[in-house]
Formats: C-alpha cells, structure tokens, sequence
C-alpha cells in the first residue's frame, strides 16, 4: 500500500500540471473568441501561441531564470486587454483588412490602412501575451518531466492531456461560465505551487482578482458549448405615435445580433394594426416555404434557434416538425421565450443536433426541408479553419437533403447575403441547380434575407410567394463550389487571403526578433523533433475535420476527435515501452502506408454502421497515422535520453503545422495528408542527418 502510495506522490505533480495546462489551453482559446469577436475567426492562432509558449517553457528548463512569477501579472493584463478591447470592439463592425474574397460578418467601412493597423495590432497582442502566459506552465512541465524517464513521462503527459479536455469538455457541458473554468485552473496551478512551497502572496492575490474581474464583468452572459450569448428586448417603434412596442427577444452571439425570437402571429399583428409595417414582411417570408407543402406537411427544420421557423411552420398547417438545432442553449432559451411557445406544441420534436448529423443518421422523408439562418460568427475549433456551419453548405449536405424529400417534398434555404459577398448567393444557387436541377430552382429575396426555394413549385404558387426562377450571373462561373473537402462558403476562391499571411508574417517577424533577443534556445531546435511536431498537428487538424464532417461539428464530437488522437499516442508509447527496441525504418513504411490508406478510404461506408462501432472505427482510422508517428517519436524521445529539448522542439514545429494548415484553403482538407507525409518526409532525412 505504501508503495502505491509513493508512486502516486512521484507522478502526481506532472499529472497535474500536465492537464492544467491543456484545460488552460482551451480556456484561454474559448474566452478570448468570445469577448473579441475578431478572435473567433481565428482560433487558431491562441492555440499556435500557446503551444509556441509551452515550447520557450520546456526549452528554458535548466536554464536561465524561473518564469513562474510572470505567470500571475501576464495573466491580469491578458484579462483587462481583452475585456477592454474585447468591449469596444466587438459590439462594433469589424475593422479587417480582407478583400472581397472572403466574407466576415459586419465588417466595417475602414479605409485599408487603418483596418491593417487595427487588424494585425489586435492580434499580435494577444498572441504574444498567449504566448508569454504559457511559457511558467511549460517550464514547469518540463522540469516535471526531467525528473523521470523520457518515455514513461511522455506517456503521463499523454494521460494527463487526455484528462484535461475531458475536464474541459465536462465543464463546457454543465454551461458553466469562464468564472468557473477559470476557477478551476488556477486553483490546480495554485495547489501545484503551493505544493511545492512557491506560491507568493502576489501571484494569488493575481488569480483573485482575475476571477473577481471575470465574475463581476461576465453577468448578464449566457456560455453555451459554442458561444458566448445575451439576450435584450426587442422593441420596435410604433408607426403612428412613436411609442415603443415589445414584440419578442433578440439574441447577441459574440456581442452582435444573431437572431429574433418574435410574435409574428396573425393575433398579434392583427392588434398592431400594421404599426410596424416590417413584421408583416417578416411574416410574409418565415411563412413562404410552409405555404408549398400540403396540409398536415412533415417538416424538417435544421438550425433551427429559438423558433421562428418552427413557429411558421406551425402556423401554416404542419403536421409535424422535426426542429434540429446544434445549440441547447439556444433551444433551451426559445422553449422559454419564444412568444409564441412553439417548443410547446405536440406536433415538434426538438432535436440538439448538427444539421450534417441528423441527415447520417436519419431515414425520415419530409414534405418541405427548410434551412434556418444559419450563418456562424465562429470556428468549429481551434484546430481548424472551418467555420462551425460550413459543412452544412456542401454540394453533399445538399445531396443528402434530397434524399430525405418526399416525392414532391421542396427545400428551401435562406440566408443574408451581404452586398460585399453576392458571390455567396450564386454559391448557393448554382448548388441547388446542380443537385435539384436547373429548372427547379427559385428565389424569393425578402426583409429577413435571400429565400432559395427547390423542387417541384406549382405556377400559381410562384406568383402568389413572389418566387421567380434563379438565373445564375455568368460573370461568377468562377467561384467554386463548396465540397466536403473544400467546405470553405466564406471564401471567394481556393487562396489564402491577404489578412492571413499579412498577419502570420507580422507574428513571424516580432516573434523571430523576441526570440533571438530573449529566448535563443529555441531557435536552436532537434530538426527531427520539430519536423515530426508539424507533421502531426496538420494530421491532427485533419482529424478533428473529418471527424467532425462525420459525426457533426458539436463540441462534444471535438473532444473525441481529440481523445482519439491522444489515445493513438498513448497506445504508440505502451507499444514502446514493451519492445526493447523498435524498429524505426519499418515504423515510418508503416506510417505512410497508413496515410495512403486514410487518404484513399472512403468514409462513406462507415455511415451504415451504429453509432457506436462507426465511432470507434474512425477514430481508429482516421487516427491511424498519428500512432506510427507516435511510436516514432517515443523511440526517438527514448534514444535521446531526454525530455525538454525534444518536447520544445515538437511543441515549436507544431506551430508550423498550424502554419500549413491554411494550405487547406488553397487544396482542399485531403491536402493536409500529402503535406503531412512530405515533412514526415523530411523528418526521417533529418534523424538520418543527425545520426551521422
């Protein structure tokens, strides 16, 4: 029993500080996207600088000074930054500096240069401060390390990792606020310095009035899985007196409208007496695709929020209403709120689901199909430049919808196109002609934004919904089409825009000259190490795209994809540890073998199989490579004898790996394989160097 004992008081510190720094990781990445609003159309640029912070970290340990007292006052600024920048600026349009090749949602009428300033101003800050408040987590962690075997300490950290998102993902489903994820991870950091008779009265007096700050500045905000929420009144004024008038709720996401909970009853416009003239358009179009079903119709509605749509569609004589919506808060908030109680009636069956999910899963067939306004002000996570809605938008999603409609079953799909981006709208279009058919197309452009109806539309239908056949505009034969491996609707054409190279040389720059000047130990990195940690984050990310495009983007469906990864480590290390020594050149056949295998498989036939087994199998697979690599990189990690400089080198190369990652926008998801075997590629001539 004392043995037990003396075991667990030997590793339990890394354990600990190994997962807080992962819960922390994805804290710091959530908040942030939250309170700026910039942010959320990069997340992936916190995660790359937390992940270069933890690599100054392992690179510092044994050397140098202890950076444990910047922890506390790096995380107090990064606090007050972004809830000062995040307040002013989030709330207003957005000041960035892309062309007209990509789409962000309310941008502002900046001139170039004073977006460009704003823009890469904004997010240099945080992510040198990202940066600078990961480095005391990666000393720490790294000198946890040093004091046991590489690969046994590798395969804690593993363990550890695997319990932080995990951790992370339970207090994201409890919809807890960032008081309490917070909370958490500084008192694991507290207790761990504690612990070890260094926490100074400054540093907690730091973490106090951090959580303080959060507390009193984070009331009146809801934190779903997703996003961060508020809900006001919605007043409209009346036409003929002036006087305000409350017709339903409106709801913030990322501090700027996302949609309308609103009365839009015959009884209550009836009593408005057409005082607010807009409602009656704004009726006249949530009505129009549940007035071309039958009576009794069954209805699919994906996205669908608090309950417009499915308030018209029970207005309009639906039988039943399938309502999927990915968010429950959201659905939670309209069960509540919605004034017209839709949630409340026996015919809807509300579904918390992604939209590409339901469509796997279900065999159901449906008179009308609608799309709500789905339109994401956000990232699917952090480890992908996929937005949140974008795999709804797909020549397959659309193919899938067909599928599901009756025989004469239409879908209608509606969404705000921005005159900025008109290239959307024939996106859209131009999918619908070539799934549905080109004389089966039509488009009602109403107040709350473009309605594109398909399927088998009567004549005196058209005119009575004002739909008019769609005409594609021959001057976009240019734009793409949106695929499951290029999924990007936001995006003009397959380029990496302006803003984003603009920005990473900006990063690369001041990063090169902060390193050279105060953190020369990374810029002297095990090649091997590094290139093996770009390879596989692009795996990685990958991985977290396709798994998402199988199961859904929910946060619960990140999580796994993640665990899975992590799990394919875990078990490379094992399978390490077992063999005396491991045959590294037959290791690397057997990875590329592994990513030929995945970049050919079609994820297609997984769709049959339960749940269950589907899962199971594509995280196996789709992970597949990242366990030879693994192997690879324990074997490695045992032959060097060390932890810190090969971690800090892994850690650094992956932020090139997320560099790479924008190679997507350019090739398509599937792209990231050829990539990842290239550098994996170069890894294998870089050992070979170096053991010469």
């Amino acid at each position: 029993m004392r043995s037990k004992f003396d075991v667990f008081l030997r590793w339990w510190p890394l354990f600990l500080i190994s997962s807080l720094g992962l819960f922390l990781e994805t804290a710091v990445i959530r908040w942030i996207a939250g309170e700026v609003r910039l942010m959320a159309y990069f997340k992936n640029l916190p995660l790359l600088a937390a992940f270069l912070g933890l690599s100054i970290g392992f690179a510092l340990v044994r050397r140098g000074r202890n950076y444990q007292d910047i922890f506390g006052p790096t995380l107090v600024l990064f606090v007050v930054l972004v809830l000062a920048i995040g307040r002013v600026s989030s709330p207003r349009f957005l000041a960035y500096p892309g062309s007209s090749d990509e789409f962000l949602w309310y941008q502002g009428s900046f001139s170039y240069w004073v977006a460009l300033v704003v823009f890469l101003s904004t997010v240099t800050i945080f992510f040198l401060l990202t940066v600078f408040l990961f480095i005391p987590l990666g000393q720490v962690t790294g000198k946890e390390m040093a004091r046991h075997a590489p690969v046994p300490a590798y395969l804690v950290n593993i363990l550890a990792s695997l319990a932080g998102v995990w951790a992370f993902a339970l207090v994201s489903y409890l919809q807890t606020p960032p008081v309490v994820w917070f909370g958490v991870g500084l008192l694991g950091v507290g207790g761990y310095w504690a612990a070890q008779k260094s926490l100074s009265r400054s540093t907690w007096i730091s973490f106090v009035v951090v959580l303080i700050g959060l507390a009193v500045f984070g009331r009146g905000t809801i934190w779903s899985p997703y996003q961060r929420l508020e809900v006001s009144d919605l007043v409209r004024t009346r036409r003929s007196d002036g006087e305000p008038v409350n017709v339903g709720y409106n709801l913030h996401v990322q501090q700027v409208f996302y949609q309308y909970a609103i009365d839009l009853s015959p009884g209550f416009l009836a009593r408005l007496e057409g005082e607010v003239p807009e409602m009656e358009e704004w009726a006249f179009s949530y009505n129009l695709p549940y007035r071309l079903g039958p009576e009794g119709a069954r209805v699919l509605i994906v996205g669908a929020g608090m309950g417009n749509d499915v308030a018209a569609a029970l207005r309009n004589g639906a039988g039943y209403v399938d309502a999927v919506e990915i968010d429950p808060v959201i659905l939670d908030l309209g069960r509540q709120l919605h004034p017209e109680q839709p949630y409340a009636d026996p015919r809807v069956n509300a579904i918390v689901d992604d939209a590409r999910s339901f469509f796997e899963t279900s065999s159901d067939q449906y008179d009308v199909v609608a799309f709500g306004l789905l339109d994401s002000h956000t990232l699917l996570s952090g480890l992908s430049s996929v937005r949140l809605d974008s795999f709804v938008y797909t020549l397959e999603s659309f193919e899938q919808v067909r599928n599901h409609l009756a025989d004469d079953g239409v879908v209608a799909v509606t969404f705000y196109v921005s005159e900025t981006a008109p290239w959307i709208e024939q996106r859209l279009g131009r999918m619908l002609m070539q799934v549905f058919g080109s004389e089966r197309v039509f488009v009602h452009k109403g107040e709350i934004g473009t309605t594109f109806v398909a399927g088998p539309v009567r004549p005196d239908q058209l005119a009575e919904m004002q739909l008019a056949a769609w005409q594609p505009d021959p001057t976009a034969e240019d734009v793409p089409l949106t695929t499951d491996d290029w999924p990007y609707l936001y995006l003009r054409t397959h380029t990496v825009p302006s803003a984003y190279w603009q920005v990473l040389l900006l990063i690369g720059v001041v990063c090169l000259i902060l390193l050279r000047r105060s953190f020369p130990e990374v810029l002297r990195p095990n090649w091997h190490f590094w290139l093996l940690g770009a390879a596989f984050l692009l795996i990685e990310f990958k991985c977290v795209t396709e798994f998402a495009l199988l199961f859904g983007t929910t946060w619960l469906v990140n999580a796994l994809a993640i665990s899975g990864v992590l799990l394919m480590a875990l078990g490379a290390n094992l399978v390490v540890l077992r063999l005396p020594r491991l045959n590294v050149r037959l290791t690397y056949v057997l990875l590329f073998a592994s990513l030929v295998l995945t970049y050919f498989f079609p994820l297609d036939l997984l769709i049959g199989f339960p749940a269950a087994i589907r899962a199971v199998a594509s995280m196996v697979l789709l992970s597949l490579p990242l366990f030879f690599a693994g192997m690879i990189f324990s074997e490695s990690l045992r032959r060097t004898g060390e932890t810190a400089v090969p971690l800090a080198s892994n850690l650094s190369g992956s932020v090139a790996g997320g560099v790479l990652e924008y190679g997507s926008l350019l090739w398509g998801i599937k792209s990231l394989y050829i990539i990842g075997a290239v550098v994996y590629v170069a890894a294998m001539l870089a050992s070979r160097l170096q053991r010469r």
